[in-house]
């Protein structure tokens, strides 16, 4: 365990390096401005923001909604996940909200995604759901856990790390950047509030979704870029 802590540490600080690399005095409007104009001007993205807000934090919906899993499912674009998974979330859901709001994070990601039995044709195969997890521990916690998905932990680095291990670290980098950088997250917040469209979800926007928002679209940018 004493090898293992500077060992992650170290890989927060990277994340965080990183962070500063992209969002720094020279960039950081051009940059966040040209995330914020992308989510909030594109057809899918914005129609995805919308579904966002309606959810974040919203337990009273997460418990009323029959279907809630296989929307989200959708929303999220998860793929590789069957209808016999998914209803085994909507029966235990009771199980799983007391996990999130305990913040028994490593039961929850070992009962339900580490090794979910997915149907795969006429087998069942084990298949670790990390972005799942990811997803829906921020949706709880969205001050604390960001929604991360493997483009970004590539993007950062990470991509040969466990899921769960690269979750926890990046939103720690997230979280130690924002609160180090105050005037610079204040500046992210400044421009999102400036884009028209934008701003009517400002209330449901933590600095860690932010982030996400900027580093998704770069991610993606970077992907797009990169097809032959």
């Amino acid at each position: 365990m004493q090898t293992i802590l500077p060992y992650l540490d170290e890989l927060k600080q990277s994340v965080k390096r990183q962070i500063s690399g992209l969002l720094n005095s020279e960039s950081v409007k051009q940059v966040a401005t040209a995330a914020f104009s992308f989510h909030f001007k594109d057809t899918a993205s914005l129609a995805f923001q919308n579904y966002y807000c309606t959810i974040i934090e919203n337990r009273e919906r997460f418990l009323a909604t029959p279907d809630f899993f296989r929307v989200f499912k959708q929303r999220y674009s998860l793929q590789g996940i069957d209808g016999t998974y998914l209803d085994r979330l909507e029966r235990e859901k009771l199980s799983i909200l007391h996990l999130l709001e305990s913040n028994e994070l490593i039961k929850l990601y070992f009962t339900y995604f580490a090794e979910a039995e997915i149907k795969h044709g006429k087998q069942v195969v084990k298949k670790n759901l990390g972005s799942f997890f990811a997803k829906l521990v921020h949706t709880f916690k969205p001050d604390k856990y960001c929604a991360l998905d493997n483009p970004i932990k590539d993007q950062f680095g990470l991509g040969r790390e466990s899921f769960y291990i690269a979750f926890i670290i990046i939103s720690k980098a997230y979280h130690e950047w924002a609160s180090e950088n105050s005037e610079m997250m204040g500046q992210i917040r400044k421009e999102f509030n400036q884009n028209q469209t934008a701003e009517p979800f400002n209330a449901k926007m933590t600095d860690l979704k932010l982030l996400d928002l900027i580093y998704w679209y770069q991610a993606n940018e970077v992907m797009r870029y990169s097809k032959p």
